[in-house]
């Protein structure tokens, strides 16, 4: 209520408090503090709790003014609303205070109807913005629903009563796909409108008993309560995600993309609300970049403290230089000679020994450390390339081809390290090969082929690696210059003997060449494969056929051994 409100009466006049505290206590307020000066006043600021300040302009050494302006500095005290008592010929002052701030102002004598009206006001003001602060507090100011605050508040209460009375309730975490994309491609406007579209899905579809909360970004969680079985929980699970997999209309755009839902369960007797928050996420994150829903368990659990290491220790690999590059040979199908290697980087753990790339590269991608690896290895591998090549002579026209990332790529300087990991290695642009993925391409497709038109004006060659396995659309090999498609093994592998496989390399050997692109074949194991691609007019492979990765001094005896 109004009339519990904690006054502070600030005034260096004793009389003038007494009237002030007469009349407040006259309307019903008991709740009164008085300070007879500024700097009084400020003490019992910091030490107490107030919910409004009558506070006199005119004081000696601090006067109203500056315990104004100290207020309206201290977080924990600007949102206390201020009345400034002045004079009658002191209208200066009162236009300066509420310049500064204050919330009104009383003139002397005073009159205690304005008095009781200004004071009311004041609170009534207090009272919503504070409600108004508590919602933003706890509430998603873009969906309207429960936030991440309130969601572990309430996943606090929900441990607590199962600790007491177990039974059985799960928390869903739900990761939408495309959000950062439709906000790069459309804005933030289309960027909430996605957000709020799905969120009222979701309110549509779950029972009133479900506690449904968006935690930030691309997350929304659920609590379900009292459930029968594990089952009940999974099935939710399952039709939340066929809900929001559904297209959407978005600003003219129709959006759909993938739903990675991760799911915790309480019988695993969680101690803490944020525990379960993040088993849920980590069981979100197994469902990789496809769509789905997976179910926690304590070894995903382990593989993210794994990762965590793995990640601390990645930093410091680089740091250490405990990387190496590995050089496996592309050879002509029809000959065998080598025309070139590719750089592989491999980790030399000093107490795991060699660390597979499989453990490390997706971990370098997603902390953003693949940047100055990617670095090194360029420069690395120039290198090696400048050294061999200088011994070579300048008859033998081979290359280095060397994987690029699509981070790299989207670095805005990736141009200035690509030319001075040449000028560092005195290596001619015509040696060098940067290889692609697929999905390098789908990210940021304007930039990449703004970056691939600078590459080609260096005289480099490209490369667009594992063609097949990811998502690249036919249309994206007329619209990017590059100048050789490499054939993942997938389809590679047992050419001769499934019709499939062979079927899929011949149409793409074909398309390559008619587009001006030449074709190498990675992961040729047998001659069977070799004789099939050399049937099919590709003029390149690599494999175990021809040779491992290998490192430098034992790649440099093959590539003199095979002139």
């Amino acid at each position: 209520m109004i009339q519990d409100a904690r006054i502070l009466v600030v005034d260096d006049i004793a009389s003038n408090r007494f009237i002030l505290i007469t009349h407040l206590k006259k309307q019903g307020f008991s709740n009164i503090i008085q300070a007879e000066n500024g700097r009084q006043a400020l003490d019992l600021l910091q030490k107490d709790r107030f919910d409004i300040v009558l506070l006199d302009v005119m004081m000696p050494e601090v006067d109203g003014f500056e315990v104004l302006e100290k207020m309206k500095a201290d977080e924990n005290l600007r949102n206390i609303p201020v009345i400034m008592i002045t004079a009658l010929d002191d209208m200066d002052s009162t236009v300066k205070c509420i310049e500064s701030g204050a919330e009104d102002y009383l003139l002397k004598p005073f009159n205690a109807v304005l008095l009781q009206a200004r004071v009311k006001a004041c609170l009534e003001k207090k009272h919503l913005r504070d409600v108004e602060r508590e919602y933003l507090r706890l509430y998603d100011s873009a969906t309207g629903l429960p936030n991440r605050d309130l969601f572990l508040n309430r996943l606090a209460d929900e441990l607590r009563r199962w600790h007491r009375h177990p039974s059985l309730f799960s928390v869903i975490l739900i990761r939408l796909g495309r959000y950062q994309m439709i906000i790069d491609g459309l804005g933030q406007k289309a960027g909430d409108a996605f957000l709020d579209a799905q969120g009222r899905r979701l309110k549509n579809l779950l029972p009133f008993s479900a506690l449904l909360a968006r935690l930030g970004h691309n997350e929304f969680a659920v609590i379900f309560n009292d459930l029968d079985h594990a089952a009940d929980g999974n099935a939710w699970a399952q039709k939340i995600h066929q809900n929001l997999e559904q297209s959407l209309q978005i600003m003219d755009h129709e959006i759909s993309g993938s739903i990675q839902i991760g799911l915790a369960y309480s019988p695993t007797g969680y101690k803490s609300p944020e525990d379960m928050l993040r088993d849920a996420g980590l069981a979100a994150n197994q469902v990789g970049q496809k769509s789905g829903f997976q179910i926690f368990d304590v070894v995903m659990h382990k593989q993210a403290i794994k990762r965590l290491e793995l990640e601390s220790e990645l930093k410091l690999a680089l740091a250490q230089g405990q990387f190496l590059l590995y050089y496996q040979p592309i050879v002509t199908i029809d000959t065998g000679k080598i025309i070139g290697f590719e750089a592989l980087v491999r980790w030399r753990h000093p107490e795991k020994g060699m660390v597979s790339p499989d453990d490390f590269i997706p971990l370098a991608e997603e902390t953003g450390l693949i940047v100055p690896m990617g670095t090194w290895i360029l420069e690395e591998a120039c290198r090696q390339a400048a050294i061999w090549i200088a011994k070579l002579g300048d008859k033998h026209r081979m290359t280095m081809g060397v994987n690029v990332s699509a981070h790299q790529f989207s670095e805005i300087n990736f141009m200035d390290t690509v030319k001075n990991a040449l000028n560092k290695a005195q290596l001619h642009g015509s040696r060098l090969k940067l290889e692609l993925t697929e999905t390098a391409l789908i990210d940021k497709p304007e930039r990449i082929k703004q970056v691939l038109d600078e590459v080609r004006e260096l005289n480099i060659k490209t490369a667009l690696d594992d063609f097949g396995t990811g998502y690249c659309s036919l249309s994206y090999l007329h619209l990017f210059p590059f100048d050789t498609l490499k054939i993942d093994q997938v389809f590679v592998r047992h050419i001769d003997t499934q019709p499939k496989n062979r079927e899929i390399v011949h149409s793409t050997i074909t398309l390559a060449h008619r587009l001006g692109m030449d074709v190498i074949a990675e992961g040729i194991e047998t001659e069977k494969e070799a004789e099939s691609l050399r049937s099919m007019g590709c003029e390149f492979g690599q494999g175990m056929l021809f040779e491992s990765p290998l490192p430098a001094e034992n790649a440099e005896k093959l590539l003199f051994k095979n002139l």
